[in-house]
Protein backbone atom coordinates (compact mmCIF):
# COMPACT_ATOMS: atom_id res chain seq x y z
CA UNK A 1 0.00 0.00 0.00
CA UNK A 2 2.84 2.40 0.91
CA UNK A 3 4.59 1.68 -2.40
CA UNK A 4 1.36 2.39 -4.32
CA UNK A 5 0.90 5.74 -2.52
CA UNK A 6 4.52 6.67 -3.10
CA UNK A 7 4.28 5.75 -6.76
CA UNK A 8 1.03 7.75 -7.07
CA UNK A 9 2.61 10.81 -5.48
CA UNK A 10 5.67 10.41 -7.67
CA UNK A 11 3.47 10.21 -10.75
CA UNK A 12 1.54 13.35 -9.79
CA UNK A 13 4.76 15.26 -9.05
CA UNK A 14 6.22 14.08 -12.34
CA UNK A 15 3.09 15.14 -14.20
CA UNK A 16 3.16 18.58 -12.57
CA UNK A 17 6.83 18.98 -13.42
CA UNK A 18 6.18 17.93 -17.01
CA UNK A 19 3.29 20.39 -17.30
CA UNK A 20 5.43 23.23 -15.95
CA UNK A 21 8.29 22.29 -18.23
CA UNK A 22 5.93 22.21 -21.21
CA UNK A 23 4.71 25.72 -20.34
CA UNK A 24 8.29 26.95 -20.02
CA UNK A 25 9.27 25.38 -23.33
CA UNK A 26 6.22 26.91 -24.98
CA UNK A 27 7.28 30.35 -23.76
CA UNK A 28 10.97 29.83 -24.54
CA UNK A 29 10.95 30.65 -28.28
CA UNK A 30 9.62 34.15 -27.55
CA UNK A 31 11.92 34.72 -24.60
CA UNK A 32 14.91 33.32 -26.49
CA UNK A 33 14.19 35.56 -29.49
CA UNK A 34 13.99 38.65 -27.31
CA UNK A 35 17.14 37.62 -25.48
CA UNK A 36 18.99 37.13 -28.77
CA UNK A 37 17.95 40.59 -29.94
CA UNK A 38 19.07 42.05 -26.62
CA UNK A 39 22.52 40.50 -27.04
CA UNK A 40 22.74 41.87 -30.58
CA UNK A 41 21.66 45.36 -29.55
CA UNK A 42 18.41 45.23 -31.51
CA UNK A 43 14.70 45.69 -30.92
CA UNK A 44 11.53 45.37 -32.98
CA UNK A 45 8.48 47.58 -32.44
CA UNK A 46 5.06 47.50 -34.07
CA UNK A 47 3.34 50.27 -36.02
CA UNK A 48 -0.37 49.93 -36.75
CA UNK A 49 -0.42 52.21 -39.80
CA UNK A 50 1.71 53.07 -42.81
CA UNK A 51 2.19 56.85 -43.16
CA UNK A 52 2.62 56.82 -46.93
CA UNK A 53 5.02 59.76 -46.70
CA UNK A 54 7.71 60.79 -44.22
CA UNK A 55 7.41 64.48 -45.05
CA UNK A 56 6.47 65.85 -41.64
CA UNK A 57 6.27 69.37 -43.09
CA UNK A 58 3.22 68.34 -45.13
CA UNK A 59 1.71 65.42 -43.21
CA UNK A 60 0.25 65.32 -39.74
CA UNK A 61 -0.41 61.57 -39.63
CA UNK A 62 0.30 59.96 -36.27
CA UNK A 63 1.80 57.03 -38.21
CA UNK A 64 4.61 59.40 -39.25
CA UNK A 65 4.97 61.50 -36.09
CA UNK A 66 5.45 58.41 -33.90
CA UNK A 67 8.83 57.47 -35.39
CA UNK A 68 10.64 60.32 -37.20
CA UNK A 69 10.62 63.29 -34.77
CA UNK A 70 13.04 63.01 -31.81
CA UNK A 71 14.64 59.86 -33.24
CA UNK A 72 15.79 61.13 -36.65
CA UNK A 73 14.96 64.84 -36.66
CA UNK A 74 15.25 67.01 -33.56
CA UNK A 75 13.68 70.35 -32.59
CA UNK A 76 15.48 73.41 -31.27
CA UNK A 77 14.63 72.56 -27.64
CA UNK A 78 12.86 69.94 -25.52
CA UNK A 79 10.11 70.77 -23.05
CA UNK A 80 10.41 68.21 -20.27
CA UNK A 81 7.72 66.70 -18.07
CA UNK A 82 9.03 68.56 -15.01
CA UNK A 83 8.59 71.91 -16.75
CA UNK A 84 12.26 72.44 -17.57
CA UNK A 85 13.57 73.21 -21.07
CA UNK A 86 16.59 71.31 -22.47
CA UNK A 87 18.91 72.43 -25.28
CA UNK A 88 18.83 70.32 -28.43
CA UNK A 89 19.75 71.84 -31.80
CA UNK A 90 19.85 75.19 -30.01
CA UNK A 91 22.52 75.02 -27.29
CA UNK A 92 21.26 78.22 -25.64
CA UNK A 93 18.68 80.98 -26.12
CA UNK A 94 17.69 84.41 -24.88
CA UNK A 95 14.12 85.74 -24.67
CA UNK A 96 13.54 89.47 -24.45
CA UNK A 97 11.54 90.86 -21.53
CA UNK A 98 8.69 91.87 -23.83
CA UNK A 99 8.64 88.34 -25.35
CA UNK A 100 9.00 89.77 -28.85
CA UNK A 101 12.53 88.57 -29.60
CA UNK A 102 14.03 85.05 -29.33
CA UNK A 103 17.75 84.61 -29.99
CA UNK A 104 19.02 81.04 -30.48
CA UNK A 105 22.67 79.97 -30.47
CA UNK A 106 22.91 76.90 -32.72
CA UNK A 107 24.88 73.88 -31.55
CA UNK A 108 28.01 72.91 -33.47
CA UNK A 109 26.65 69.55 -34.58
CA UNK A 110 26.45 67.34 -37.66
CA UNK A 111 23.48 65.93 -39.53
CA UNK A 112 23.49 62.14 -39.98
CA UNK A 113 24.99 62.68 -43.45
CA UNK A 114 28.07 64.22 -41.80
CA UNK A 115 27.23 67.72 -43.06
CA UNK A 116 27.47 70.48 -40.44
CA UNK A 117 24.33 72.12 -39.10
CA UNK A 118 24.34 75.75 -40.27
CA UNK A 119 22.29 78.78 -39.35
CA UNK A 120 20.98 78.74 -42.92
CA UNK A 121 19.66 75.20 -42.37
CA UNK A 122 17.83 76.34 -39.24
CA UNK A 123 16.32 79.37 -40.97
CA UNK A 124 15.24 77.17 -43.90
CA UNK A 125 13.63 74.64 -41.53
CA UNK A 126 11.67 77.24 -39.58
CA UNK A 127 10.45 78.91 -42.75
CA UNK A 128 9.37 75.51 -44.14
CA UNK A 129 7.26 74.97 -41.03
CA UNK A 130 5.92 78.51 -41.20
CA UNK A 131 4.57 77.71 -44.70
CA UNK A 132 3.43 74.19 -43.75
CA UNK A 133 -0.13 73.17 -44.70
CA UNK A 134 -0.27 71.37 -41.33
CA UNK A 135 -1.93 73.78 -38.91
CA UNK A 136 -0.08 72.39 -35.87
CA UNK A 137 3.16 73.45 -37.58
CA UNK A 138 2.21 76.79 -39.13
CA UNK A 139 0.14 78.03 -36.17
CA UNK A 140 3.34 78.39 -34.15
CA UNK A 141 4.47 81.12 -36.58
CA UNK A 142 1.38 83.29 -36.81
CA UNK A 143 3.03 86.07 -34.77
CA UNK A 144 6.47 85.69 -36.42
CA UNK A 145 7.49 88.77 -38.42
CA UNK A 146 11.14 87.91 -39.11
CA UNK A 147 13.62 85.01 -38.92
CA UNK A 148 17.12 86.41 -39.35
CA UNK A 149 20.78 85.38 -39.26
CA UNK A 150 22.77 87.23 -36.60
CA UNK A 151 26.09 85.46 -37.20
CA UNK A 152 27.36 82.02 -38.21
CA UNK A 153 25.98 80.40 -35.05
CA UNK A 154 23.06 82.62 -34.09
CA UNK A 155 19.55 83.38 -35.36
CA UNK A 156 16.94 85.83 -34.12
CA UNK A 157 13.18 85.37 -34.42
CA UNK A 158 11.11 88.53 -34.07
CA UNK A 159 7.41 88.47 -33.20
CA UNK A 160 4.73 91.07 -33.85
CA UNK A 161 3.18 90.18 -30.49
CA UNK A 162 4.01 87.74 -27.69
CA UNK A 163 3.19 84.15 -28.64
CA UNK A 164 3.02 81.16 -26.32
CA UNK A 165 2.38 79.01 -29.40
CA UNK A 166 5.71 80.02 -30.95
CA UNK A 167 7.83 79.14 -27.92
CA UNK A 168 6.06 75.83 -27.30
CA UNK A 169 6.28 75.04 -31.02
CA UNK A 170 10.08 75.21 -30.90
CA UNK A 171 9.98 72.04 -28.80
CA UNK A 172 7.47 70.26 -31.00
CA UNK A 173 7.17 69.37 -34.68
CA UNK A 174 7.11 73.07 -35.65
CA UNK A 175 10.70 73.36 -34.43
CA UNK A 176 12.19 70.35 -36.26
CA UNK A 177 15.50 71.08 -38.03
CA UNK A 178 16.54 69.52 -41.35
CA UNK A 179 19.36 70.23 -43.84
CA UNK A 180 18.24 72.38 -46.75
CA UNK A 181 20.41 70.36 -49.14
CA UNK A 182 18.50 67.16 -48.41
CA UNK A 183 14.98 68.64 -48.25
CA UNK A 184 14.07 67.23 -51.67
CA UNK A 185 14.21 63.67 -50.33
CA UNK A 186 12.27 64.23 -47.12
CA UNK A 187 9.25 62.14 -48.23
CA UNK A 188 11.28 58.91 -48.19
CA UNK A 189 14.50 59.80 -46.37
CA UNK A 190 14.26 62.58 -43.78
CA UNK A 191 17.63 63.73 -42.42
CA UNK A 192 18.31 65.23 -39.02
CA UNK A 193 20.61 65.46 -36.02
CA UNK A 194 18.86 62.80 -33.93
CA UNK A 195 20.36 59.74 -32.22
CA UNK A 196 19.17 57.51 -35.09
CA UNK A 197 19.11 57.66 -38.85
CA UNK A 198 16.66 55.99 -41.18
CA UNK A 199 18.21 53.11 -43.12
CA UNK A 200 15.11 52.22 -45.13
CA UNK A 201 11.36 52.66 -45.31
CA UNK A 202 9.33 50.04 -47.14
CA UNK A 203 5.71 51.06 -47.56
CA UNK A 204 3.26 48.76 -45.74
CA UNK A 205 6.17 46.71 -44.41
CA UNK A 206 8.74 48.34 -42.13
CA UNK A 207 11.08 51.11 -41.06
CA UNK A 208 14.72 50.27 -40.37
CA UNK A 209 16.80 52.57 -38.14
CA UNK A 210 20.37 52.45 -36.90
CA UNK A 211 22.34 54.72 -34.61
CA UNK A 212 23.65 57.98 -36.04
CA UNK A 213 27.46 57.88 -35.79
CA UNK A 214 27.51 61.69 -35.98
CA UNK A 215 25.10 62.22 -33.09
CA UNK A 216 26.15 65.09 -30.83
CA UNK A 217 24.85 63.42 -27.64
CA UNK A 218 25.34 60.12 -25.83
CA UNK A 219 25.06 57.07 -28.08
CA UNK A 220 21.88 55.02 -27.54
CA UNK A 221 22.11 51.60 -25.89
CA UNK A 222 20.23 49.83 -28.71
CA UNK A 223 21.95 50.09 -32.10
CA UNK A 224 19.36 48.80 -34.56
CA UNK A 225 15.60 49.35 -34.44
CA UNK A 226 12.99 47.82 -36.72
CA UNK A 227 9.42 49.11 -36.76
CA UNK A 228 7.19 46.51 -38.40
CA UNK A 229 3.92 47.74 -39.88
CA UNK A 230 1.20 45.33 -38.72
CA UNK A 231 -2.19 46.89 -39.37
CA UNK A 232 -4.20 44.11 -37.72
CA UNK A 233 -4.14 44.75 -33.97
CA UNK A 234 -4.74 41.15 -32.95
CA UNK A 235 -1.89 40.04 -35.24
CA UNK A 236 0.35 42.56 -33.48
CA UNK A 237 -0.54 41.17 -30.06
CA UNK A 238 0.06 37.65 -31.37
CA UNK A 239 3.49 38.69 -32.65
CA UNK A 240 4.36 40.05 -29.21
CA UNK A 241 3.31 36.82 -27.49
CA UNK A 242 5.28 34.78 -30.03
CA UNK A 243 8.42 36.81 -29.36
CA UNK A 244 8.54 38.13 -32.91
CA UNK A 245 8.43 41.74 -31.67
CA UNK A 246 9.41 43.48 -28.44
CA UNK A 247 6.77 46.15 -28.09
CA UNK A 248 3.47 47.56 -29.24
CA UNK A 249 4.03 51.08 -27.91
CA UNK A 250 0.64 52.26 -29.17
CA UNK A 251 -2.36 50.01 -28.58
CA UNK A 252 -5.64 51.44 -29.80
CA UNK A 253 -8.74 51.44 -27.64
CA UNK A 254 -10.48 48.71 -29.66
CA UNK A 255 -7.83 46.24 -28.36
CA UNK A 256 -7.94 47.15 -24.68
CA UNK A 257 -10.56 44.58 -23.69
CA UNK A 258 -8.69 41.86 -25.59
CA UNK A 259 -5.43 42.92 -23.95
CA UNK A 260 -6.97 42.41 -20.50
CA UNK A 261 -8.74 39.15 -21.40
CA UNK A 262 -5.48 37.62 -22.63
CA UNK A 263 -3.61 38.71 -19.50
CA UNK A 264 -1.09 40.68 -21.51
CA UNK A 265 -1.13 43.49 -18.96
CA UNK A 266 0.39 41.00 -16.49
CA UNK A 267 2.77 39.18 -18.84
CA UNK A 268 4.32 42.38 -20.22
CA UNK A 269 5.19 45.83 -18.95
CA UNK A 270 2.19 48.04 -19.63
CA UNK A 271 2.54 51.82 -19.76
CA UNK A 272 -0.12 54.49 -19.99
CA UNK A 273 0.73 58.04 -20.99
CA UNK A 274 -1.31 61.05 -22.12
CA UNK A 275 0.61 62.29 -25.18
CA UNK A 276 -0.53 59.63 -27.64
CA UNK A 277 -4.01 59.68 -26.16
CA UNK A 278 -6.90 61.24 -28.01
CA UNK A 279 -10.19 62.83 -27.09
CA UNK A 280 -13.22 61.11 -28.58
CA UNK A 281 -15.87 63.71 -29.31
CA UNK A 282 -19.10 64.34 -31.18
CA UNK A 283 -19.13 67.08 -33.82
CA UNK A 284 -22.49 68.80 -34.30
CA UNK A 285 -22.88 71.08 -37.29
CA UNK A 286 -22.79 74.67 -36.04
CA UNK A 287 -25.52 75.64 -38.53
CA UNK A 288 -28.01 73.81 -36.27
CA UNK A 289 -29.89 75.86 -33.71
CA UNK A 290 -27.86 76.15 -30.45
CA UNK A 291 -30.72 74.74 -28.35
CA UNK A 292 -30.98 71.76 -30.71
CA UNK A 293 -27.22 71.16 -30.38
CA UNK A 294 -27.46 71.31 -26.61
CA UNK A 295 -30.38 68.86 -26.58
CA UNK A 296 -28.38 66.43 -28.73
CA UNK A 297 -25.43 66.79 -26.34
CA UNK A 298 -27.66 65.72 -23.43
CA UNK A 299 -28.15 62.27 -25.01
CA UNK A 300 -24.45 61.46 -24.51
CA UNK A 301 -23.93 59.12 -21.56
CA UNK A 302 -20.15 59.31 -21.22
CA UNK A 303 -19.86 56.34 -18.90
CA UNK A 304 -21.67 54.14 -21.41
CA UNK A 305 -18.96 54.88 -23.98
CA UNK A 306 -16.22 54.24 -21.47
CA UNK A 307 -17.81 50.93 -20.43
CA UNK A 308 -18.19 49.86 -24.05
CA UNK A 309 -14.43 49.77 -24.54
CA UNK A 310 -14.02 47.53 -21.47
CA UNK A 311 -10.99 49.23 -19.89
CA UNK A 312 -11.84 52.32 -17.87
CA UNK A 313 -8.21 52.54 -16.68
CA UNK A 314 -7.32 53.75 -20.15
CA UNK A 315 -9.91 56.50 -20.58
CA UNK A 316 -11.56 59.21 -18.54
CA UNK A 317 -14.96 60.83 -18.95
CA UNK A 318 -14.60 64.50 -19.85
CA UNK A 319 -16.47 67.50 -21.19
CA UNK A 320 -13.22 69.38 -21.94
CA UNK A 321 -11.54 69.17 -25.33
CA UNK A 322 -8.08 68.35 -23.97
CA UNK A 323 -5.94 65.57 -22.51
CA UNK A 324 -4.94 65.15 -18.85
CA UNK A 325 -1.43 66.54 -19.45
CA UNK A 326 -2.86 69.84 -20.69
CA UNK A 327 -3.30 72.15 -17.68
CA UNK A 328 -6.78 73.39 -18.64
CA UNK A 329 -8.14 69.82 -18.75
CA UNK A 330 -10.98 68.81 -16.40
CA UNK A 331 -12.57 65.42 -15.88
CA UNK A 332 -16.34 65.24 -16.26
CA UNK A 333 -18.21 66.75 -13.34
CA UNK A 334 -21.34 68.77 -12.62
CA UNK A 335 -19.18 71.91 -12.82
CA UNK A 336 -17.38 71.07 -16.08
CA UNK A 337 -20.32 69.61 -18.06
CA UNK A 338 -22.88 72.28 -19.01
CA UNK A 339 -25.09 69.77 -20.88
CA UNK A 340 -24.91 66.55 -18.83
CA UNK A 341 -26.62 63.32 -19.84
CA UNK A 342 -30.37 63.57 -19.15
CA UNK A 343 -32.49 61.47 -21.50
CA UNK A 344 -35.83 62.40 -19.88
CA UNK A 345 -35.14 66.13 -20.12
CA UNK A 346 -34.07 65.63 -23.73
CA UNK A 347 -37.29 63.81 -24.60
CA UNK A 348 -39.29 66.66 -23.09
CA UNK A 349 -37.31 69.21 -25.12
CA UNK A 350 -37.83 67.22 -28.33
CA UNK A 351 -41.58 67.26 -27.73
CA UNK A 352 -41.67 70.91 -26.67
CA UNK A 353 -39.51 72.25 -29.51
CA UNK A 354 -40.79 69.91 -32.22
CA UNK A 355 -37.30 68.61 -32.99
CA UNK A 356 -38.74 65.31 -34.26
CA UNK A 357 -39.71 67.13 -37.45
CA UNK A 358 -36.09 68.11 -38.16
CA UNK A 359 -34.35 65.41 -40.26
CA UNK A 360 -30.78 64.83 -39.08
CA UNK A 361 -27.98 62.83 -40.73
CA UNK A 362 -25.38 61.05 -38.64
CA UNK A 363 -22.21 60.33 -40.66
CA UNK A 364 -20.15 57.47 -39.23
CA UNK A 365 -17.09 55.47 -40.18
CA UNK A 366 -17.81 51.85 -41.00
CA UNK A 367 -14.22 50.56 -40.97
CA UNK A 368 -12.63 52.22 -37.91
CA UNK A 369 -13.66 50.16 -34.83
CA UNK A 370 -12.93 52.75 -32.15
CA UNK A 371 -15.24 55.19 -33.97
CA UNK A 372 -17.95 52.85 -35.22
CA UNK A 373 -18.52 51.61 -31.65
CA UNK A 374 -19.43 55.09 -30.28
CA UNK A 375 -21.75 55.57 -33.27
CA UNK A 376 -23.43 52.26 -32.40
CA UNK A 377 -24.30 53.75 -29.01
CA UNK A 378 -24.99 57.33 -30.02
CA UNK A 379 -27.41 56.88 -32.91
CA UNK A 380 -29.95 54.58 -31.17
CA UNK A 381 -29.86 56.77 -28.06
CA UNK A 382 -30.62 59.91 -30.07
CA UNK A 383 -33.39 58.08 -31.92
CA UNK A 384 -34.84 56.85 -28.63
CA UNK A 385 -34.93 60.44 -27.38
CA UNK A 386 -37.17 61.28 -30.33
CA UNK A 387 -34.75 62.82 -32.81
CA UNK A 388 -35.37 62.09 -36.50
CA UNK A 389 -31.92 60.60 -37.02
CA UNK A 390 -30.64 58.68 -40.07
CA UNK A 391 -27.23 57.00 -39.98
CA UNK A 392 -24.97 57.19 -43.01
CA UNK A 393 -22.13 54.70 -42.46
CA UNK A 394 -19.28 55.02 -44.97
CA UNK A 395 -15.72 53.75 -45.28
CA UNK A 396 -12.67 55.88 -44.52
CA UNK A 397 -12.02 56.84 -48.14
CA UNK A 398 -15.56 58.15 -48.63
CA UNK A 399 -15.62 59.70 -45.17
CA UNK A 400 -12.44 61.65 -45.99
CA UNK A 401 -14.15 63.17 -49.03
CA UNK A 402 -17.52 63.76 -47.40
CA UNK A 403 -16.45 64.96 -43.97
CA UNK A 404 -12.81 66.04 -43.92
CA UNK A 405 -12.99 67.94 -47.20
CA UNK A 406 -16.61 69.11 -47.02
CA UNK A 407 -17.05 72.91 -47.10
CA UNK A 408 -19.49 73.70 -45.62
CA UNK A 409 -19.91 70.61 -43.39
CA UNK A 410 -21.77 67.82 -45.18
CA UNK A 411 -23.29 66.25 -42.05
CA UNK A 412 -25.38 67.10 -39.03
CA UNK A 413 -23.56 64.93 -36.51
CA UNK A 414 -20.47 62.73 -36.54
CA UNK A 415 -18.00 61.26 -34.06
CA UNK A 416 -14.22 61.61 -34.20
CA UNK A 417 -10.97 61.04 -32.33
CA UNK A 418 -7.86 63.08 -32.96
CA UNK A 419 -5.25 65.49 -31.71
CA UNK A 420 -6.15 67.44 -28.59
CA UNK A 421 -5.10 70.69 -30.22
CA UNK A 422 -7.68 73.38 -29.39
CA UNK A 423 -6.37 75.76 -32.06
CA UNK A 424 -7.63 73.49 -34.83
CA UNK A 425 -11.17 74.73 -34.19
CA UNK A 426 -10.29 78.43 -34.51
CA UNK A 427 -11.92 80.12 -37.51
CA UNK A 428 -12.34 83.77 -38.42
CA UNK A 429 -14.09 83.23 -41.75
CA UNK A 430 -17.43 81.39 -41.56
CA UNK A 431 -17.24 80.55 -45.26
CA UNK A 432 -14.30 78.28 -44.37
CA UNK A 433 -16.25 76.32 -41.77
CA UNK A 434 -15.72 72.57 -41.97
CA UNK A 435 -15.62 69.59 -39.67
CA UNK A 436 -12.26 70.77 -38.25
CA UNK A 437 -13.09 74.45 -37.82
CA UNK A 438 -15.43 76.12 -35.40
CA UNK A 439 -16.22 79.68 -36.43
CA UNK A 440 -16.91 81.29 -33.09
CA UNK A 441 -15.57 84.82 -32.73
CA UNK A 442 -15.51 84.46 -28.94
CA UNK A 443 -13.61 81.17 -29.02
CA UNK A 444 -11.12 82.37 -31.63
CA UNK A 445 -10.48 85.57 -29.64
CA UNK A 446 -9.95 83.65 -26.39
CA UNK A 447 -7.32 81.49 -28.10
CA UNK A 448 -5.62 84.55 -29.59
CA UNK A 449 -5.57 86.27 -26.21
CA UNK A 450 -4.12 83.13 -24.60
CA UNK A 451 -1.39 82.97 -27.22
CA UNK A 452 -0.41 86.59 -26.47
CA UNK A 453 -0.31 86.05 -22.69
CA UNK A 454 2.93 87.19 -21.05
CA UNK A 455 2.73 84.78 -18.12
CA UNK A 456 1.89 81.11 -17.74
CA UNK A 457 -0.84 82.05 -15.25
CA UNK A 458 -2.59 84.34 -17.75
CA UNK A 459 -2.18 81.74 -20.49
CA UNK A 460 -3.85 79.06 -18.38
CA UNK A 461 -6.74 81.32 -17.37
CA UNK A 462 -7.46 82.23 -20.99
CA UNK A 463 -7.20 78.63 -22.20
CA UNK A 464 -9.74 77.67 -19.54
CA UNK A 465 -11.99 80.44 -20.82
CA UNK A 466 -11.68 79.11 -24.38
CA UNK A 467 -12.43 75.55 -23.22
CA UNK A 468 -15.55 76.79 -21.44
CA UNK A 469 -16.83 78.53 -24.59
CA UNK A 470 -16.33 75.31 -26.55
CA UNK A 471 -18.17 73.25 -23.94
CA UNK A 472 -21.22 75.50 -23.74
CA UNK A 473 -21.76 75.94 -27.48
CA UNK A 474 -22.10 72.15 -28.06
CA UNK A 475 -20.47 72.07 -31.48
CA UNK A 476 -17.48 70.04 -30.31
CA UNK A 477 -18.82 67.75 -27.57
CA UNK A 478 -16.06 65.80 -25.78
CA UNK A 479 -16.97 62.32 -24.54
CA UNK A 480 -13.86 60.57 -23.22
CA UNK A 481 -10.14 61.32 -23.08
CA UNK A 482 -8.20 58.20 -24.10
CA UNK A 483 -4.70 57.64 -22.77
CA UNK A 484 -1.84 56.19 -24.72
CA UNK A 485 -1.31 52.53 -23.88
CA UNK A 486 1.73 50.42 -24.73
CA UNK A 487 3.12 46.94 -24.00
CA UNK A 488 6.84 46.18 -23.72
CA UNK A 489 8.89 43.03 -23.18
CA UNK A 490 9.59 42.98 -19.42
CA UNK A 491 13.36 43.22 -20.01
CA UNK A 492 13.03 46.26 -22.29
CA UNK A 493 13.38 49.23 -19.95
CA UNK A 494 13.61 53.00 -20.12
CA UNK A 495 10.37 54.16 -21.75
CA UNK A 496 9.87 57.91 -21.37
CA UNK A 497 6.75 59.89 -22.19
CA UNK A 498 6.94 61.62 -25.61
CA UNK A 499 8.44 65.10 -25.63
CA UNK A 500 7.94 65.97 -29.30
CA UNK A 501 4.19 65.63 -29.83
CA UNK A 502 3.57 61.84 -29.87
CA UNK A 503 7.05 60.60 -30.83
CA UNK A 504 8.17 57.29 -29.25
CA UNK A 505 11.80 57.90 -28.33
CA UNK A 506 14.13 54.95 -29.02
CA UNK A 507 17.27 56.31 -27.35
CA UNK A 508 16.22 55.91 -23.69
CA UNK A 509 15.18 52.27 -24.23
CA UNK A 510 17.64 49.58 -23.20
CA UNK A 511 17.79 45.87 -22.40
Amino acid sequence: MTNMLTNSKTFRLGLATLTAATAILAAMPGAMAASARAEEGKMILVARQDPGTLDYTKSNLTALRLWIPANVVEPLVYFNKDGSVSPVVAESWTISDDKLSYTFVIREALFSTGAPVTVDDVIYSLNAMKESPVSQNSSAYQAVSAIEKVDDRTIRVTLSQPSQNFWKGMGSTAGLIQPEAAAGGIATNPIGTGPYKLVSYTSNSSFEFTTNEHYWGEAPAIKDVTVRIITDGTAGLNALEAGEVDSLPVITIDLWEQLMARGLDKAYSMVTYPQIGEPTYAVINQKLDPELRQALAMTIDRQAYNDAFGASWGAENTCTFALPNQPWYEAASTESCPHPYDIEKTMALVAEKGYASTPLEYASLSDVPDLSLPADIMVPTMQAAGFNMTRNAVDLARYSQLIFQGRPPQFDITVMSGDADPTQWACTDESQAGWSTYCSADYTKALADADAALTDEDYLALMREAADILRKDAVIVPIIAKKGVGLFEPDLKGFVEPRVAVAIEFAPLHW
